[in-house]
């Protein structure tokens, strides 16, 4: 009964805290900051350029015209530039006139723009240089009527009156604002991106508003859209909607989340407000206001601060982007692993007749068949903490016996990395910063084939590159087991499998905000010739890489300023990647040192699927999912560097790798160190025991340092009534 009370207890504080915080939330408005007058009457459409150099309006009145002005400050709606005024006539094949059009939008880069007209016509123009209007040529008209083809409320081909004009990222959805009877937005599918012609209906949403609404956007992911309404003479009670998409861009997953009202005219006056627009990274807002039939603050457009991106009703964080940035963290994990360790079986097969390790030597010179059993037991109780070792006896007359062979080895390596991700349309750039230190053993099998095992400490910092001050810090831990395998006389088979354990601390201006544990497996492996290529010693190899990450469920408190709470659900993942390439190596032997100049330059295929996110916000406690796609498909990495081998077993290895999209801005670069001591084991431990010379034992040490040989040796009668003791030391030189 007690057990149950404190359950209760329990759940009912976590129940307050979750119903005080929201009851905390407050809904969230821009800041008035600046406004301007537009050079035309009754501007109903208003968009800027990415760089927030251009702005453009459209005109609803005769004409049926596009604006376009220079910006001498970006993104300030006060430095317009009247005298760089650019004028689109619209009218065409699809021609737009007396008062018909209503807005204006472009495709992803710029290099189309689109009027919308509320009688249904739709003209498309083709930019030479991306959004300016000033070489624009009319695309040829798609013939379809958008007031009565494809849909409206229910999917019917009823009457409807086309507002705003919105697509999604990637052009493979339209949206129209649909304005007459049930209010709402009518969804379009694509089967050719940013071409409305091969539109077929996909959904009809309608919206809380029973006014007309005048215009449609969303934030950078399509997880929250945003509806403006607007009836004219009557600003004051006019609204903006938000609501929240499960998944993006996709309005059957579409809730309400809140209004607010009572801002547009911040200024005073009375204007209406006609199109609205957000800054690419979503901090500022922009609306014109337009009216027929009163006076008032009309023909301008105004420019809003927002406390947060897309900042409206609500403030969330950047979870797209954060979400994309963990994964980019486990991702980075495997690589920094299988690569750390595959330049270990390069440098093992630099120096595969080079490598020499500890060993221990006890010989036992007996002649003495009686004493034989004896030897043996004694031999083999002093090497059983050294199996599989053979025993030499010290000499300074020859160097170190060919038996000797290589065991355990032990080894490090520490890396650098800088490099940037992520910049698309749906998530903020990402600035990345990895270091970490490996440190392995491995030991040479009587097979000749390579055995180790490494473990790498690593740290990931992450600076999401948008004004809300989100940064990830990773701590990982990695445990690998690794191994070579001769394929043929000809080519090597390198193998990989490891395990990873990640803290992911998430922050706000420098507060953790959420933590998130992860592990994940990994295996890689590599195809390599044995065999030298042309005078530059080209080697030809392939690579794949395959993991499965799972991160667990965990809670972004969020902060004061954000006043948001989301709860991310478990991610399990899989990535990979397949490469192939050459690499070089070529050596160059100095006096008492050597230098090996090596590289590699590869092509690589990123083949990891997207990956759907689910996270709740407690304001609404909606479930959303985000879909993270692969930043590159095809990508292309480079190394090139050099290792000085000194004679006395000193190493020091230098190398630049350069990891660069083909397919969009991303890259990383790294810079790859290893100090280290090559452990010659030019030392030699010996017993001899000779019952024929009067029981004599003589203990021998011998130690290599360069040139120099040092052997110390002392011998003992062991059954002389007279013992015999002595003792010497022997320093010679190699000239």
């Amino acid at each position: 009964m007690l057990f149950l009370l404190r359950k209760l207890a329990i759940g009912l504080l976590v129940a307050s805290f979750f119903i005080l915080m929201q009851a905390q939330a407050e809904t969230v408005k821009p800041t008035f900051v600046r406004s301007a007058g537009t050079n035309m009457t009754i501007p109903i459409g208003v968009t800027l350029s990415a760089d927030g150099t251009k702005i453009h309006f459209a005109k609803f009145n005769s004409g049926s015209n596009l604006y376009q002005y220079d910006l001498s400050i970006p993104f300030n709606v006060s430095s317009i530039d009247s005298s760089s005024e650019v004028i689109l006539n619209v009218t065409g094949t699809d021609a737009m006139t007396a008062r018909k059009i209503e807005d204006l939008t472009f495709n992803g880069d710029g290099t189309k723009v689109y009027a919308i007209g509320f009688t249904g016509q739709m003209t498309v123009h083709s930019l030479p240089t991306p959004y300016d209007l000033s070489n624009a040529t009319q695309d040829a008209d798609d013939g379809i009527n958008w007031s009565t083809d494809y849909g409206g409320e229910g999917g019917s081909n009823s009457s409807h009156r086309p507002h705003g004009m919105r697509f999604n990222n990637d052009g493979t959805k339209m949206f129209l604002v649909d304005a007459v009877g049930t209010v709402g937005v009518i969804e379009y599918d694509l089967s050719t991106p940013y071409l409305p012609g091969s539109a077929s209906f996909g959904n009809f949403f309608a919206t809380e508003s029973s006014r007309e609404i005048q215009d449609i956007d969303f934030d950078d992911d399509g997880t929250r859209m945003y509806v403006i309404e607007s009836k004219s003479g009557n600003p004051s009670s006019d609204k903006i909607y938000a609501y929240k998409l499960s998944t993006g861009f996709d309005t059957s997953t579409a809730t309400f989340a809140g209004s607010i009202a009572n801002f547009f005219d911040a200024a005073g006056g009375d204007g209406g407000p006609g199109g609205m627009h957000f800054s690419k990274d979503g901090m500022k807002f922009y609306q014109v206001s337009f009216v027929n039939d009163s006076t008032g603050n009309i023909n301008k457009v105004f420019e809003y601060d927002l406390s947060c991106p897309y900042g409206i009703v609500l403030c969330e964080s950047e979870t797209a982007s954060v979400a994309s940035a963990q994964i980019e963290i486990a991702k980075n994990v495997i690589h920094q692993n299988t690569s750390t360790i595959f330049k270990r079986f390069e440098w093992l097969r630099r120096n595969e007749n080079k490598t020499n390790l500890n060993s221990h030597n006890l010989k036992l010179n007996i002649n003495n068949p009686i004493l034989a059993s004896l030897t043996n037991k004694l031999q083999s109780s002093f090497k059983s903490p050294f199996k599989n070792i053979k025993y030499n006896q010290a000499s300074l007359k020859t160097e170190k016996p060919a038996e000797n062979k290589r065991k355990w080895s032990s080894w490090s390596h520490g890396d650098i990395s800088f490099g940037r991700v992520g910049d698309t349309f749906s998530l903020k750039p990402k600035e990345i910063k990895t270091t970490g230190i490996t440190i392995g053993a491995d030991k040479l099998t009587k097979n000749n084939n390579i055995f180790g095992f490494a473990m790498r400490i690593g740290n990931d910092d992450v600076d999401i590159k948008s004004l809300t001050n989100e940064e990830l810090n990773s701590k990982s831990l990695s445990f690998n087991m690794y191994g070579q395998l001769p394929f043929n006389s000809k080519s090597n088979l390198n193998a990989l499998l490891g395990v990873s354990f990640l803290r992911i601390d998430q922050m706000i201006s420098g507060t953790i905000t959420g933590k998130r544990n992860g592990k994940q497996i990994y295996t890689s492996l590599s195809y390599e010739e044995e065999e030298n290529y042309t005078k530059f010693d080209l080697i030809p190899y392939a690579k794949t890489e395959l993991g499965i990450t799972e991160l667990s469920e965990y809670t972004d408190f969020g902060t004061t300023a954000t006043n948001n709470i989301e709860t991310h659900e478990r991610l399990t993942f899989k990535t990979g990647n397949a490469s192939a390439g050459f690499k070089f190596d070529n050596t160059l032997y100095l006096d008492g040192s050597r230098i090996s100049r090596n590289g590699f330059l590869e092509y690589m295929v990123d083949f990891t699927p997207d990956i759907d996110h689910r996270y709740k916000n407690h304001s609404d406690n909606v479930t959303v999912q985000n879909t993270i796609k692969r930043y590159s498909y095809n990508n292309i990495k480079g190394n090139i560097g050099f290792e000085l081998f000194k004679k006395s077993g000193q190493t020091f290895a230098l190398n630049y790798e350069r990891f660069q999209s083909l397919d969009n801005s991303a890259h990383t670069d790294s810079l790859l160190f290893k100090f280290g001591k090559q452990k010659n084991e030019n030392t030699n431990f010996n017993v001899i025991y000779d019952p024929l010379k009067n029981n004599n034992t003589e203990i021998s040490y011998l130690k290599k340092h360069d040139n120099f040989d040092l052997k110390v040796k002392s011998n003992y009668a062991m059954y002389s009534k007279i013992p015999d003791y002595g003792a010497g030391i022997e320093l010679s030189s190699t000239f």
